[in-house]
């Protein structure tokens, strides 16, 4: 039956979509300036240093972007380390700097091609269309992977442009759009602050396109 296809075509959809997502073990140091720790719970100072190391590097070629710590399985034995520390050429001080290993469980999320996503459009341009997924911020959908879209200039400046077919459904900014990837490319950054994946999008096969509101059975018009 119908309903039993659209039973089966959501049960692959949320398995493909589960197997984007890994829990795995990975160890950082983390350095912590020995009076920050004056006041403060020691492991709640580790976790949240941890975190900010995280945030700042944002994903890595072998496990994608990471989402969060799930668990923390060791801390290692600090190593003590004295710097100077220069303030306004003026005063030289010193600082005490406590380095532990840590090993610890992170869900990561890593596109790969054919891979089904969800996002939002944030950007719509005569050669193509940006869509955000979650940490993914760059997806890219150009007008050959659109079939049967064309697109559509705005006449004002508070009208903005879009892609629409020709049964009047739309891809413009805000608009939820269902698409497959392509393509995958991962850019380290220097010092690996800000790593980031880029994606070439398509809308070539079945169920893709301008999804329904969460709540609604009404298709982005």
């Amino acid at each position: 039956s119908c309903g039993g296809f659209s039973l089966l075509r959501t049960i692959s959809w949320l398995v493909s979509r589960w197997q984007m997502f890994s829990d795995v073990e990975m160890s950082r140091d983390v350095a912590i300036c020995a009076k920050h720790l004056i006041g403060h719970t020691f492991h709640q100072e580790i976790l949240t240093r941890l975190l900010q190391v995280l945030t700042h590097e944002k994903a890595c070629r072998k496990h994608g972007f990471y989402l969060g710590i799930t668990s923390v399985k060791s801390i290692g034995k600090n190593k003590n380390k004295i710097i100077n520390i220069n303030n306004n050429n003026e005063d030289n001080h010193q600082a005490q700097i406590l380095t532990f290993p840590v090993s610890f469980t992170c869900r990561t999320f890593l596109p790969a091609r054919g891979d089904v996503l969800q996002g939002v459009v944030k950007m719509v341009l005569s050669n193509g269309v940006f869509i955000s997924s979650g940490p993914l911020r760059y997806a890219y959908l150009s007008p050959l992977k659109m079939p049967d879209y064309h697109y559509v200039q705005s006449e004002s400046d508070d009208e903005k442009p879009y892609f629409q077919k020709d049964d009047l459904s739309k891809i413009a900014v805000g608009v939820v759009v269902q698409f497959v990837v392509l393509a995958v490319r991962f850019k380290e950054r220097p010092h690996k602050i800000r790593n980031d994946y880029y994606v070439l999008a398509t809308l070539e096969g079945d169920t893709l396109g301008p999804i329904s509101l969460a709540g609604s059975d009404e298709p982005y018009m």
